[in-house]
């Protein structure tokens, strides 16, 4: 497991760089497509995590802890248990650098919420 390292994981809630960083290699899945578990804390807000299989996470979950079981958040009195990303909107057989940040926005359309980030357009 890579310690403090760089993601374009950020806080869904506030849009803040997490703190302690980590990339956790899986291992390869079918036709060795590399498979990652990207994490981080918000000071604020707690832990999130995202899956990356070869491209930008679909969903990016609040977690208890690091690979934790994943927790419930309310937004304007709704349950999330998870937020999609633009990238989930998009054709998965677009080719895409799955770092790309744009692409790990939280899609609060989809959501049917407004983002609690201030001047948001995601």
């Amino acid at each position: 497991m890579q310690s403090g390292t760089r993601t374009p994981l950020r806080c869904p809630l506030c849009d803040g760089e997490l703190t302690s960083t980590r990339i956790k290699q899986i291992g390869d899945v079918t036709a060795h497509l590399r498979w990652e578990i990207h994490a981080g804390e918000c000071p604020e807000h707690g832990w999130f995590q995202a899956e990356v299989i070869s491209k930008p996470p679909r969903e990016v979950f609040p977690v208890h802890r690091l690979g934790g079981a994943t927790r419930r958040v309310q937004i304007e009195g709704r349950d999330v248990f998870a937020f999609p990303t633009v990238w989930n909107s998009m054709d998965a057989r677009t080719i895409v650098d799955p770092l790309d940040p744009e692409l790990w926005k939280i899609d609060w359309e989809r959501l049917r919420l407004r983002s609690p980030v201030a001047g948001s357009t995601t």
